[in-house]
Order: C-alpha cells, then structure tokens, then sequence
C-alpha cells in the first residue's frame, strides 16, 4: 500500500525546492567570504561535476534569519546565450524542475519586464504561482550582466485556487571569462518560514538546487 501522506511530503519538499531557484547580491565566489554586517561568510556546501554550492544566513530584520544559497559554474558558451537560457520563459522549464506554466506579462522595456510562472502540486496541495519584477543591467565594457528579480504582485489577481508566492528575491551575474566561456552565479533566498523542520527541508533543497545547476550546465555545454 503506498503512503500517500508521505509521497505528498515528499511532492511538497520538491517544489520548495524548486522555489530557490525565484528567490541578493553576489558575494566574491570563494570558499568563504568576510562577514557584511547582518550576512554571515559563505560556506561550500558542495563542489561536483563543475557546481559549487554555498549558503550563508542572513538577518533580514531583529527577529527574522533567513538562509540565502548561492550556485557557481562555468559554462563554454557565450553570455548571450547564457542569459537566454536563464530569462527565455520557453528554456527555463528545460532545466527548472516543478514548472507547470510560464509566461512573460509584460515589458516596459528590453531590461525590464514582469514574468508569470505557476508550479503544480499534487492533490490536496493548491498550486503556487508567482510574479516576478526582472530589471537586467551590463557592466560598461558590457562583459558582465546582472539580472535581479523580486516577487510582485504588479496589480495581477491571485487566479482562483491557486496561492500566491511573496518575499522571494534572486539575482544572476553573468562574466564573460572569453567568448565562449561565461561564468554564472546565482543567488536566492526566501523570508517565508520553512513549511517543515529544517533537517527534513534544507537536504532536499540542497539536492534539487544542485540538480537544476547542473542541468542547466549540461544544456549549455556543447555535445
């Protein structure tokens, strides 16, 4: 007989998982970096298959410790097409786990625009969506690209039976090391308490966040 309360759990466990990838900063991509005030140093959780893993807790107010994660790779493709791969609401689904739709809402301009994603659950969890406010910016020299997104309503009604996702914040930043060679780093974080106890949670994040990295290297490494 199978035990649906713990498939569901599991199921769950997933798509928090997945949200790592929505929820600011880059910190230096060492082992570990100086204390910033209210962000403790970065610690390398894992180094395999060309993914580097870190996670620091942040303060985000006197009673609130939320923890941020941080993903690194190197991938031999150019930065224009890195970038597509992370902002194409067509790609990501290719290497983000848990997407069910995704959309783009509008544009005010090329670096800006709002984006519409929904993560399906099984039964009896609703399904989540979330907005998100994208603002793209290069360096002068135009070899580095960041790429900031924050949860927003932006005025869009929550759909019907569906939960709404808030207080997620994540951002990219691209280096162009040559022209077919571009690092990648990633942060994210969420200031939503955990829907279960950290020793349950944090282990499944960890796997899934790492798991989509390296999916996304993959995709982007020539055959």
């Amino acid at each position: 007989m199978v035990n649906t309360s713990g498939v569901l759990i599991v199921s769950r466990l997933l798509f928090l998982a997945s949200l790592t990838l929505l929820a600011s900063s880059a910190g230096n991509v060492t082992d570990k970096t100086a204390d910033t005030g209210n962000e403790q140093a970065w610690e390398l959780l894992e180094n395999a298959e060309g993914v580097k893993i870190y996670y620091r807790w942040v303060d985000v107010s006197e009673n609130v410790r939320v923890r941020e994660r941080k993903a690194e790779i190197m991938v031999h493709s150019s930065m224009e097409k890195s970038l597509k791969m992370i902002t194409d609401v067509q790609l990501i689904g290719t290497w983000m786990s848990g997407i069910k739709k995704s959309m783009i809402l509008h544009r005010d301009h090329a670096e800006k625009w709002y984006t519409y994603m929904l993560y399906g659950l099984p039964w009896p969890f609703n399904d989540r969506e979330i907005i998100t406010l994208n603002t793209l910016t290069y360096s002068a020299k135009r070899d580095k690209v960041f790429l900031r997104m924050q949860s927003s309503d932006e005025g869009y009604p929550p759909a019907r039976g569906v939960e709404r996702l808030t207080h997620y914040k994540a951002s990219w930043e691209l280096f162009e090391v040559k022209p077919s060679l571009t690092r990648m780093v990633f942060i994210a974080r969420s200031e939503d308490p955990p829907a279960f106890p950290r020793c349950v949670q944090d282990p499944v994040i960890k796997k899934v966040f790492y798991r989509n990295m390296l999916s996304l290297k993959e995709l982007l490494t020539p055959q």
